[in-house]
């Protein structure tokens, strides 16, 4: 505020100067219009105008006792008369960090010590000193409450307070204790528990006090802390022990408090009576301490993580053609398996082992591969090598059978694949479906013979996918291997014109889909194996021009697909079987040049496709039954050289 100026009105002289101004200009143009020559004398010049000469603080000196607290100040101006001027000043603080001043002279303390106020009006200035010396007027004590055990201490701390609430810096206590049997206090606040009971214990600043309420009680469980309280598994069967500390008020340790531990689900984790947490699925779960009223947690996490892929089967090798199922599956660091994990499958080479998405390997082509099942973080790789098991089958036929001297057998025992093989054809998977090794005839019509010598070797009974097998026109020797039954996709196999020998194997009866049997031209001894009526789908047999003996089976009978059956040239004996009228579909039956005896079987009259009998060089008897007469397709009928009586019938 600015002091209020004494005496001449403000603005009276300012009119009075203005005037004394018009009548000397008046004067002038009068004396201009009278023509005088001017010899009067100049009027004196016009005052200096008011200009602030002093400035005047008031209160000259203050005090404030709090921060924040506030003292209004004022200026009073007054001019080079000493007459008081009402103009603006500026006011401004030498230690702002200590007293700030207003625009218009309030002063605020900001902290301890002087500060000088200045206010200036144009180049002069008056100032008035502020000193800030914050007064204690409250003191606080923390904890407020609180129990202190006989025989502990507990720490108080102490603040001073100014009148605004601001802490008073550096303050100096004096601790107090109400009851010195129950609790005493040192100089830093520290109580120490004496005996039960209440007490008040103060801290004394410039005469203010701050005050305590405590209360020294006998020790209870008051809380129970369970270590660690967070606890992360990464595998099944893994364990970690929880500690569980049961602390009385003052947070001491109290050992001997039972324990119980409890999870919240047993299907994460399991925890014994001694704290123990086993990892049982993935998952989260609590594992909770309890103690009389007390309970404390640990939370439990349980996420397995791969650490290794297992592929079943443990297989090496693969069938070309064939096809694997790998089955993969990912283990934690316990061995135990990681459910729902998706695995990346990959082979090293597509054209020899392609792999799909679910793990189906199928052998594309002979050599050897890896496979990969991989998830994001670990991979298992199995080694598959591709092979045919058609070439070491063919390999053993071109050893057994002296296959140097062949005639012709290109590519054979290289690396090409074997349908590169002279005389050898496989399917688009590559697998052997027929095999020509027989004679050929040559541009002129001239047969040549291959050149195949020895004995077929039993290995080639494991081509499982051959459906054809010709190997007539050679020098082969030995018997027929009995392996050959195994081969069940075997549609025509054709040994004739050979120098076989021995019994015809009964397992060829296993060739469930053989059409053509072709035997002849041999040297094949015994019996004709009744087995071979199990061949539902034969169409042609041939084992003329044999040594075969003994009577024919009735099992042939059974042969309903067949149509032609060569037998001629070989030495069956006994009755020819009433059963060979069962063959519906038989158009050529060839007997002649055998020890058949007895009648002819009126039942061969039901073979209403018959084309062809012959029946000759036999010791057939008896009457040329009439039912004969009913084969209307008959274009041959060859009885001579036997002996039959009676007329010929006249159906005939």
């Amino acid at each position: 505020m600015r002091g209020m100026s004494t005496g001449t009105r403000p603005g009276a002289g300012r009119r009075k100067l203005l005037q004394l101004s018009c009548v000397a200009l008046a004067f002038t143009v009068w004396a201009q219009a009278c023509g005088g020559d001017g010899g009067t004398q100049p009027p004196e010049p016009p005052p200096d105008p008011p200009r602030p000469a002093t400035v005047t603080v008031s209160p000259a000196a203050s005090e404030l006792t709090a921060l924040g607290a506030t003292v209004q100040l004022s200026a009073e101006v007054r001019d080079q008369n000493g007459q008081v001027m009402v103009v603006a000043v500026t006011w401004s603080s030498s230690s702002t960090s200590v007293a700030t001043v207003s625009t218009s002279g309030l002063v605020t303390a900001a902290d301890n010590g002087t500060a000088t106020i200045t206010a200036t009006a144009g180049t002069v200035s008056g100032s008035a000193a502020v000193t800030v010396a914050q007064e204690v007027s409250a003191v606080e004590v923390a904890p407020a409450t609180g129990v202190v055990l006989p025989g502990t201490t507990l720490q108080l701390e102490a603040g001073a307070q100014d009148a605004n609430g601001h802490a008073v810096a550096d303050s100096e206590f004096v601790w107090a204790s109400s009851d010195t049997a129950v609790a005493v206090v040192d100089s830093t606040g520290l109580v120490a528990g004496i005996s039960l009971g209440e007490v008040e214990v103060s801290a004394i600043s410039s005469g203010v006090a701050g005050r305590a309420q405590l209360e020294v009680v006998e020790p209870a469980p008051t809380t129970v802390a369970v270590s660690p309280d967070t606890i992360m598994f990464d595998a099944l069967g893994d364990a970690r022990r929880l500690v569980a500390q049961v602390r009385d008020q003052a947070a001491r340790p109290m050992p001997g408090e039972v324990v119980v531990w409890s999870a919240s689900d047993t299907l994460v984790a399991r925890v014994d009576a001694s704290g123990l947490v086993t990892a049982v699925g993935n998952g989260s779960a609590t594992v909770t301490a309890t103690s009389g009223a007390l309970t404390s947690d640990a939370a439990v996490e349980v996420m397995q993580v791969v650490r290794r892929v297992t592929l079943t089967p443990r297989a090496d090798t693969l069938i070309l053609g064939d096809s694997l199922r790998l089955a993969a599956e990912a283990l934690d660091g316990n061995g135990h398996p990681v459910a729902d994990e998706a695995f990346i499958w990959s082979s090293s080479d597509a054209n020899i082992a392609a792999v799909d998405t679910v793990g189906v390997v199928q052998g594309v082509g002979e050599g050897t591969a890896e496979i990969t099942a991989a998830t994001a973080t670990v991979q298992e790789v199995t080694r598959l090598t591709v092979f045919n098991p058609d070439r070491a089958p063919l390999v053993a036929l071109y050893h057994a059978t002296d296959g140097p001297t062949w005639v012709k057998a290109d590519n054979w025992l290289t690396d090409k694949p074997l349908w590169q093989w002279d005389g050898v054809g496989t399917n688009a998977r590559g697998r052997v479906i027929w095999a020509d090794l027989s004679g050929q005839r040559d541009p002129q019509g001239n047969w040549t013979r291959r050149g195949l010598k020895g004995t077929i070797p039993p290995a080639l009974g494991r081509l499982d996918k051959l459906e054809k097998l010709w190997l007539y026109g050679n020098e082969l020797k030995g018997t027929i291997p009995p392996e050959l039954g195994d081969m069940e996709s075997l549609e025509v196999l054709d040994l004739s014109h050979n120098e076989l020998a021995g019994p015809i194997p009964p397992e060829l009866g296993d060739l469930g889909e053989l059409k053509h049997l072709l035997l002849h031209n041999n040297s094949l001894e015994g019996a004709l194996p009744p087995e071979l009526g199990s061949l539902a789908g034969l169409e042609v047999l041939t084992v003329n021009g044999n040594d075969l003996s003994g009577p024919l089976p009735a099992a042939l009978g059974d042969l309903a697909s067949l149509t032609s059956l060569s037998l001629h040239d070989n030495g069956f004996a006994g009755p020819i079987p009433p059963e060979l009228g069962n063959l519906a579909s038989l158009r050529q039956l060839y007997l002649t040049n055998n020890e058949f005896s007895g009648p002819i079987p009126p039942q061969l009259g039901g073979l209403t496709n018959l084309t062809q009998l012959w029946l000759s060089g036999n010791s057939l008897s008896g009457p040329i039954p009439s039912e004969l007469g009913s084969l209307t397709q008959l274009r041959g009928l060859v009885l001579y050289g036997n002996e039959l009586s009676g007329p010929i019938p006249s159906t005939l």
